[in-house]
């Protein structure tokens, strides 16, 4: 890819959900190459509802060609017309069949799921937000309190390196397999009826084996569905760090497609972790798709969430089998330089 001269991103954009591919820009061209501005977006109709959809950029070749990128990381099947028409390729996470064989194909290119990582420490993310928020003035959509709570936000997760990382095969000392979940428990209609029932299901699996299971809802009690889970129901969130630590040292995981039946961050930090994936069918499409038995464990119903729990942690050798296509596929497919590689070869028309 060395027929970029720079890569401009555009700086109202939501940055705990940007910085995973803003990683993968860095590392794909250097932090030199890569800056905030305003100057090539006049023509970029960001609406209030933007902010929560996507990343925009434009990158300028040597020979002043410039090509406009947008990289949608929202939950819903749907495009942002302003901005499909104003890019020349819309990357998009959450891209289901019913897209794929409409018009708007012929632009999008599938990216699987990223998640929210600390790109900044706090005196650079302190610069950033203040410079950014600058940049945006003009900007009208933007509320400045949302604004640098993102920042703030990015500063409390953790690195990419934090997920990649072995695990700590010691840090939990127990004779039982350990086992670590934590979700929210969601308020949508396709989540009560879907996400937080899988979810009960497998906890209570674990919890009826013999099994060291740890974990649970995050939820506050006036939750309208606090009272029918309040036994599985924790109050006090754990720290980001907590979660990828207790994650890593997790025997498995479970997935499942949250709201608006999107990919969840999980699927992507399962991937990096180099996880024993058991998952619910997915939803949405992959740049490619996912095999039961070389890198995740499909299910294809509530039913069978207690005998696959029990057969990973029965058969270890299976297990290791999954974990290692895991970390293969987030290796080809996943981290943040291979997604921007793949947009990049879509516009040039490299294979």
């Amino acid at each position: 890819m060395g027929n970029i001269d720079k890569v401009f991103i555009e700086p109202s954009s939501k940055v705990l959900f940007s910085t995973f591919y803003i990683q993968g820009i860095i590392d794909e061209f250097g932090k030199q190459h890569v800056s905030f501005s305003n100057k090539y977006f006049k023509e970029l109709d960001r609406t209030k509802g933007a902010f929560n959809c996507y990343l925009a950029l434009v990158v300028v070749s040597p020979n002043k060609i410039s090509k406009r990128i947008i990289i949608d990381f929202q939950d819903k099947s749907v495009v942002v017309e302003e901005a499909y028409k104003w890019a020349d390729i819309y990357a998009k996470i959450n891209i289901n069949d019913k897209l794929v064989k409409s018009d708007l194909e012929k632009k999008m290119v599938s990216i699987p799921p990223g998640f929210g990582i600390k790109l900044w420490d706090k005196p650079n993310a302190i610069y950033h937000s203040l410079t950014n928020f600058i940049k945006s003035r003009s900007a009208t959509h933007l509320s400045w309190k949302r604004f640098f709570l993102n920042y703030r936000s990015q500063n409390l997760r953790g690195s990419l390196n934090d997920y990649l990382t072995p695990k700590h095969e010691n840090e939990i000392s127990d004779t039982k397999p350990y086992i670590f979940l934590i979700g929210r428990l969601w308020n949508s209609f396709n989540s009560i009826e879907q996400t937080n029932l899988m979810r009960k299901k497998f906890i209570e699996a674990c919890l009826n084996g013999d099994y060291n299971f740890e974990g649970g809802f995050l939820a506050k009690k006036h939750h309208p569905e606090y009272e029918e889970y309040k036994h599985l129901c924790f109050l006090k969130p754990y720290s980001t760090i907590e979660y990828i630590n207790k994650t890593k040292a997790s025997a498995i995981v479970f997935n499942t497609p949250t709201v608006h039946n999107c990919h969840g961050w999980k699927l992507g930090e399962f991937l990096a972790m180099g996880k024993a994936i058991i998952s619910m069918p997915l939803s949405n499409i992959l740049p490619e798709d996912l095999v039961h038995g070389k890198n995740i464990h499909f299910i294809s119903s509530i039913d069978e969430v207690e005998s696959a729990v029990h057969h990973l942690l029965e058969d270890p050798e299976y297990r290791a089998k999954l974990e290692k296509g895991a970390k293969e596929y987030y290796e080809k497919f996943v981290a943040p330089n291979k997604v921007i590689q793949r947009i990049f070869h879509s516009l040039t028309g490299e294979a």
